[in-house]
């Protein structure tokens, strides 16, 4: 283990105190409560375990809530990658389409701007057709496919680069059939041509180097999203990105391994962007991911809670939270002592005879009834660096101090 592994120890509480070293064998972690404190020594550690074990980190982090990187988990500024989608900002950029069949590639252009606006059924699969005659044409023209620059190209030039281009008559003549019957259809198309000239959706994803190139430049890849003034281009870009990494080669990324962290992602974000693909077994990678609404996210599904395999349960705030972390961990039997103490005196013709003495009896009845292991109250009572810890491979909890 690495030298900056760090050590949570146990206090009395729970089942039993205990001393947990946070690293790779935490596997999944489900990090859940208010406490900012708490989350992010958890999730500090976490991550510098993985980079002792040269592991690749991504964190997807909201602008105002999540952790950041520098300084909180490196010194250093140059190891980390950073992706911004908040306005005035330098980012790095990312070729999202990297490792894509050309096929795919037209497919997910299409369903980047769907998940920004929804895209008419009908005409999807032309939008589809011409982004790939689109991409070829450009190549011919010795143009490159960048995302925030589609709005420069109008049908117009498609027609004139095929007219002059396609040296193939049966290829030129079937091109400008299809060109004609898009034509009252385009400048919807192109409207999205535009939306993503000016966003920074359009702007990050027009990078010239793959998700694999960024790892390996960089030991940590930090993408900073705003939930709250731009959640349409944060949804797409933790997606893409999610989407990307099911096709990172660790091989050519230099990386034995990967790590996830999701710290301040919305529930409903985070349920759509694929990372519970990841938790339910992505190859050679673990995930650590940061719930203050826990109950809300395990009604909407229990995956979420099914595949971690550590919990860490800060102080919880709302009455729902509180009751679900409580149920989660059960109840046990306890043992209720009560005594009763009797007098018992002779009656009156023994004590004349003088056998009436008073004796006394003591009696200890033992009853059992069923307790929660942790009252709702406690978890609602817990202090900033304090928390009831649960690992799925030990079987075991305890009450925890952080440090």
């Amino acid at each position: 283990m690495g030298i900056f592994n760090a050590l949570l120890r146990g206090v009395q509480g729970g089942r039993r105190a205990n001393t947990i070293s946070i690293d790779s064998s935490l596997g999944n972690v489900l990090v859940s409560g208010s406490s900012k404190r708490g989350k992010e020594s958890v999730i500090r550690n976490y991550v510098v375990s993985a980079l002792n074990a040269g592991e690749g980190v991504i964190i997807f982090r909201d602008i105002a809530t999540g952790l950041s990187s520098y300084p909180l988990i490196t010194s250093s500024s140059r190891i980390v990658c950073e992706i911004d989608c908040t306005d005035n900002c330098t980012t790095e950029q990312v070729d999202i389409f990297a490792g894509m069949s050309e096929k795919d590639i037209n497919a997910y252009v299409i369903k980047i701007f769907d998940m920004y606006n929804e895209v008419d059924k009908k005409v999807k699969m032309s939008y589809q057709n011409y982004i790939g005659l689109m991409r070829d044409l450009m190549k011919k023209a010795g143009k490159k496919f960048k995302l925030d620059q589609l709005v420069d190209y109008s049908i117009e030039d498609m027609e004139d680069w095929n007219f002059r281009l396609c040296t193939n008559q049966i290829e030129q003549s079937r091109n400008d059939r299809f060109l004609n019957s898009i034509r009252a259809d385009i400048r919807e198309l192109e409207s999205y041509f535009y939306d993503f000239s000016q966003n920074v959706v359009g702007y990050v994803f027009s990078g010239n180097k793959s998700l694999d190139t960024l790892l390996r430049n960089k030991e940590i890849i930090e993408i900073s999203l705003d939930f709250s003034a731009k959640p349409e281009e944060s949804q797409i870009i933790m997606s893409a990105i999610m989407d990307a990494v099911n096709r990172v080669n660790l091989s050519t990324a230099g990386k034995s391994g990967l790590r996830i962290v999701a710290d301040g992602v919305p529930n409903e974000i985070m349920i759509g962007s694929g990372l519970s693909k990841l938790i339910k077994g992505g190859r050679n990678c673990k995930v650590a991911y940061a719930v203050a609404d826990i109950a809300n996210l395990a009604k909407q599904s229990n995956e979420w809670i099914d595949f971690a395999e550590t919990y860490f349960f800060f102080r919880q705030t709302s009455n729902d939270n509180k009751e679900f972390c409580s149920a989660m961990f059960g109840e046990h039997e306890v043992a209720k002592q009560s005594h009763t103490q009797g007098t018992n005196q002779g009656s009156f013709w023994t004590r004349m005879q003088g056998r009436g003495d008073t004796t006394h009896s003591n009696t200890t009845t033992t009853s059992y009834q069923k307790e929660r292991f942790y009252p709702p109250e406690q978890f609602a009572s817990l202090p900033e660096n304090e928390c009831i810890f649960y690992s799925k491979l030990s079987g075991e909890h305890t009450l925890l101090t952080v440090f």
